[in-house]
């Protein structure tokens, strides 16, 4: 069940890491679990010519009013997958928004005015058994820091998403965005340094 507050509220985020991260997967599925619920999004993506290995990076509004620009300047949480996305985007983050890392790619200061939460996702993944899995880990973490959706909405859209490709990976997905979920209410969000991880 989605909090209160959070649905009331508008929600502005970046997602940014290289492409063949999984960048435009998370903002997608977590755009559709938002339209699930009722809510009204928009969906702003961008990325380099090589897409694979280039860069990539998502604006996502979620809002129960109408939306009158796609663009986020100032987003009220931050993902980033890649260290240069954290160069480049960390210091667009408002103050007390949510920090969230790749902590296995990201070395992030200690400090700042930021709510931090850094998971190594792409480690994780890797003992999952497939490195693809790591934006669901994040968006699991995303989704249980924020209650922006619920939990069940992004299974619902990770299930219809992966479902008509393959069913192998609709399964490891659900998995990933669980554990994600998992960690976040397992451990409590603290200050980086260097590459600490909950």
């Amino acid at each position: 069940m989605v909090a209160a507050d959070a649905l009331q509220s508008e929600h502005r985020l970046i997602v940014a890491g290289s492409g063949g991260q999984g960048i435009l997967t998370f903002c997608k599925l977590l755009c559709s679990a938002a339209v699930q619920e009722g809510r009204n999004v928009t969906y702003l993506p961008s990325y380099g010519p090589e897409v694979r290995s280039g860069t990539a990076r998502c604006r996502v509004i979620i809002s129960p009013e109408t939306i009158h620009s796609p663009l986020v300047e100032e987003p009220d949480s931050l993902i980033v997958f890649n260290q240069s996305s954290y160069d480049r985007f960390a210091p667009t983050l408002r103050p007390g928004g949510l920090l969230l890392v790749n902590s296995s790619a990201v070395e992030a200061e200690e400090g700042g005015a930021a709510k931090v939460l850094a998971l190594p996702a792409t480690d994780l993944a890797a003992e999952m058994g497939s490195v693809k899995v790591a934006n669901s880990i994040l968006l699991g973490a995303f989704v249980s820091a924020t209650g922006v959706v619920s939990e069940e909405s992004c299974l619902d859209a990770l299930t219809e998403h992966w479902g008509r490709r393959r069913a192998d990976m609709a399964e490891l997905n659900v998995q990933a965005l669980k554990r994600g979920a998992e960690l976040v209410v397992e451990s409590a969000t603290a200050p980086l340094k260097g590459r600490k991880s909950v």
